[in-house]
């Protein structure tokens, strides 16, 4: 059979069962190929009525619900959020400017803005919703009656509290994707609600976003303004310090200014350096007269001498000077100065000097006089210049020694004084900037009251209930499969079995079976003649000479499968005998419709004329032997050699005996006989015997030492299947009409 699970025999199927196309075949080669695909297929065909039954009523309570339920109504409104302000004056605000790392943060934030509570009381007070018969209406409130309008202040607030977590259920913010804009949507009962309450949202959070940057505005300026008290302050102390400080330590300056550059600064310059450089510029002057009266003097000097120079006496005088030099000259190479010799000659050549000197004046005549008054009188106004230039630069050096801690607060003074300046134009820019409304969130589409209801939706409530009911159905489903293990098609009983399949038996409406066995027509007939086909290849030699039927619990067809499969070998032309070795609960006898006399229970006791307890069917002429009488001790019975001697004697004149096991689970019964036989049979009722019991016994069997041929299928029915087989046992015979 081709389609066997592994690591059991393959057995061929018969070439009439295969023409057919078995879709048994067909399915276990899909199961191989595909396994868990076709397990889920199965558990699933095995309760498609639940399935059915659970994706219905799921449809049904989808579409009760769109019938009953409330009709709600939504209206959008929608506006747009910059990432920029829309700036009236060219100054900045108080906010820190926002690049694109930080663009999705901001807008998230502008959603959750959009989102949040204090959103929601805002659009309750500004609609006055907790006062709003139409509102509590649509929500299942009621209006205050008259004399509870006038509330107070807590319970306004609890009211609108309550109020703005209704609003929050019902407003939802949808950002259009790839752009600045937002879909705010509200639903409610009631269209006009829905509108109202909308554009209420967006009027609200443009005003609370107006409020905020205010708020930021107004806190600007009341910071500033305590900065700029405080700045004040302290360059007024400052400016007080470096004042007391100058008057202590003498310091005056004065304020001065490039004339020829307006936008020159002015400098603080202390009156020590404004004469110093007054005196500068005076000794220059000095300089330059001084100079030009020398130069004067010399030309009326050169003048005088070269009339001079012809005189007898200016010639004699000056010899004389130039030997007492001479002298005076040899005695500085041995003495100092102050020798007395040198101080007389020192004295003498003065002497002359003088003579020589009045003598060209007295030559050269009044012009010379007249350049020397002028020349002395230039370089004694230079020297008083001079010595008054050096003693204020002594001044003005003591004076900057004593101005560096004077400077230190004059920049301490310059400091404050430039940080006020920037705080107070600060301030104004603030306060230009906090009195225009600058806004950046705009009102694109107003909302319109709405039509049409947007839910329920009998579309999308349908497909709701579908999946639902999907969902409840798999649930089901999976509790069920878990539930139910029993066996209800052929893949699965090879399956569970690991066995060849070697047939399937359909289900009867008749009461006794057996009738449906004798039928050659039936389809019972049918199977088990398929079964006893495929008998013949789970050998080598053929059907076995000793087989044995039997199954997990009584009930599940084993001794009607070991009567049936010894008729089909009879119809053959095979000498084929039935034992039955149920001594607990045995059925042969009234299969065959005979009385339970002297039988296998006899035999097994110790009664060896084993020829006179074979019976025959009357209609059919198959050998039996009955059970006999119900032992004590069957299973001591069962254990013994006697029932290797019964399948010895019995084969000496038949070709095949088949015994009739009792049950495994529970018994220790058919584990013994099934090793004394060639073969088992394992009978499987179809949605029976749970599949763990199905297990359990047929690892007793192998442990037993029992050699498994397959599995038949009993009391299978299509109809209840995964999948219909199309079993159709009988054609040509009970389908057949007269004539055809």
């Amino acid at each position: 059979m081709t389609d066997a699970i592994p690591k059991t025999p393959i057995l061929p199927i018969p070439a009439s069962q295969t023409a057919d196309g078995d879709p048994a075949r067909q399915a276990g080669g899909f199961a191989t190929a595909m396994p868990w695909i076709l397990q889920y297929w199965r558990v699933a065909l095995r309760w498609k009525w639940v399935i059915i039954g659970t994706i219905i009523a799921c449809l049904i309570g989808g579409a009760i619900y769109t019938m009953l339920a409330q009709r709600i109504y939504t209206a959008n409104a929608r506006i747009e959020i910059s990432r920029t302000e829309s700036k009236v004056l060219n100054m900045s605000g108080v906010e820190p400017e926002r690049g694109g790392r930080v663009e999705q943060e901001f807008y998230q934030t502008q959603y959750n803005l959009l989102r949040a509570r204090s959103q929601a009381e805002r659009v309750a007070k500004s609609l006055n919703l907790a006062r709003d018969p139409a509102f509590l209406a649509a929500f299942g409130g009621k209006a205050p009656p008259s004399s509870l309008r006038v509330m107070s202040k807590a319970e306004l607030d609890s009211a609108t509290r309550s109020v703005a977590a209704q609003l929050s259920s019902v407003v939802q913010v949808k950002p259009v994707v790839g752009s600045a804009l937002v879909d705010i949507s509200v639903s409610t009962p009631d269209p006009e609600l829905s509108a109202r309450i909308a554009n209420s949202w967006a009027e609200n959070f443009i005003a609370a976003n107006l409020e905020r940057r205010y708020d930021s505005a107004s806190y600007a300026r009341r910071f500033l303004e305590d900065q700029l008290q405080q700045t004040k302050a302290k360059m007024e102390e400052a400016e007080r310090e470096m004042m007391t400080y100058a008057e202590r330590q003498g310091i005056l300056t004065i304020s001065q200014s490039d004339s020829s550059d307006p936008k020159a600064p002015t400098v603080e310059r202390s009156i020590t350096a404004t004469d110093l450089v007054a005196l500068n510029d005076a000794l220059n002057k000095a300089t330059i007269e001084r100079i030009a009266a020398e130069g004067a003097l010399k030309g009326a000097s050169g003048q005088a001498s070269a009339v001079a120079s012809g005189s007898g006496s200016v010639a004699g005088l000056r010899q004389r000077k130039a030997d007492l030099q001479a002298e005076y000259a040899k005695l500085m190479v041995i003495f100092q100065p102050d020798y007395p010799p040198a101080q007389a000659l020192d004295r003498q050549i003065k002497e002359i000097d003088r003579a020589i000197a009045t003598e060209l004046n007295q030559v050269g005549g009044s012009g010379v006089a007249a350049a020397r008054a002028a020349y002395t009188a230039a370089l004694a106004r230079e020297e008083e210049l001079r010595s008054r230039v050096s003693g204020t630069r002594t001044n003005l050096v003591d004076e900057r020694r004593r101005s560096v801690q004077y400077g230190i607060l004059q920049r301490e003074v310059d400091t404050n004084r430039e940080l006020y300046d920037g705080l107070l134009q600060r301030y104004k820019e603030v306060g230009i900037a906090g009195g225009v409304g600058t806004n950046n969130v705009a009102i694109v589409d107003r909302a319109l009251r709405p039509g049409a209801p947007s839910s329920p939706r009998l579309i999308n409530n349908m497909f709701t209930a579908l999946l639902i009911g999907l969902a409840l159905a798999a649930l089901l489903t999976i509790i069920l499969a878990q539930i139910d293990t029993t066996v209800r098609d052929p893949a699965e009983a090879q399956e569970v079995t690991e066995l060849p399949l070697l047939g399937v038996i359909p289900d009867t409406d008749n009461e006794l079976a057996i009738e449906e066995v004798r039928d050659r027509k039936s389809s019972q007939s049918e199977a088990y003649l398929s079964v006893q086909t495929a008998l013949r290849f789970s050998t080598t030699t053929g059907v076995p000479k000793s087989l044995m039927c039997t199954s997990t619990r009584k009930g599940e067809g084993k001794s009607t499968s070991s009567y049936a499969l010894a008729l089909s070998l009879h119809r053959i032309g095979r000498t084929a005998i039935v034992v039955d070795c149920d001594l607990r609960s045995p059925s042969v006898h009234r299969l065959a419709g005979v009385a339970n006399g002297a039988g296998t229970s006899n035999f097994l006791s110790g009664n060896n004329d084993i020829m006179s307890m074979i019976h025959h069917d009357e209609q059919d002429g198959l050998a039996f032997i009955t059970a006999g009488p119900m032992p004590p001790n069957a299973a001591e019975l069962l254990s013994s050699d006697r029932i290797a001697d019964l399948v010895e004697a019995l084969g000496k004149h038949y070709q095949h005996v088949v015994l009739d096991a009792p049950p495994v689970l529970g018994l220790a019964d058919s584990p013994l006989l099934g090793s004394k036989v060639e073969g088992v049979v394992y009978c499987v009722e179809a949605e029976g015997a749970r599949t763990n019991a199905i297990r359990y016994s047929l690892a007793r069997l192998r442990g037993a030492g029992a050699t498994l041929l397959g599995v038949v299928l009993t009391k299978f029915d299509e109809k209840r299947a995964y999948y219909g087989y199309g079993y159709e046992y009988g054609y040509g015979y009970a389908d057949a009409q007269p004539g055809e």
